[in-house]
């Protein structure tokens, strides 16, 4: 019983976040290559892709917060239903995210990446391990926001 419970949850969970990630990932290649493609710049390319990350993963929340919003509060006249709408996806997006974000820009995701790869060679491998082990807390935390967000604010 408590297995099929964790299978939908991590089914929902995937459902949420992996186009995320894959339209994230999908900026964050596009913003780096294209920027490395004009300037051979190493560090211009690695801005472009942090910020295409963002773009994309965000963007996607964004749209998907704003369109349930939108229709929950379908009755009113449009401005009243756009104003509530953009209130509730960012008091959303916050209780999801921010402390996630908080904690990985600042934290876990400059060590792990600084940090990993000194102690997993070759460098390429380490970054790597650093990054998937800065997402994977990041999840954590991110899903912990969503679940509170369902059970806090969605009643």
């Amino acid at each position: 019983m408590i297995t099929k419970k964790v299978n939908i949850k991590r089914k929902e969970w995937l459902r949420r976040y992996v186009p995320a990630e894959v339209l994230g990932t999908i900026t964050a290649l596009a913003g780096a290559w294209s920027v490395y493609a004009h300037s051979h710049s190493f560090i211009g390319a690695a801005a472009a892709g942090w910020f295409g990350e963002g773009v994309g993963f965000y963007g996607y929340f964004i749209a998907v917060e704003l369109l349930i919003s939108t229709k929950r509060y379908g009755n009113y006249f449009i401005l009243k239903r756009v104003s509530l709408a953009i209130a509730a996806a960012s008091r959303n997006l916050i209780v999801e995210f921010l402390p996630a974000e908080i904690l990985d820009s600042f934290i876990i995701r400059p060590f792990a990446m600084y940090e990993a790869p000194h102690l997993i060679h070759p460098y390429p491998v380490g970054f790597l391990v650093g990054k998937f082990s800065a997402d994977i807390i990041f999840y954590v935390f991110a899903i912990m926001g969503y679940e509170a967000k369902k059970y806090w604010l969605q009643k």
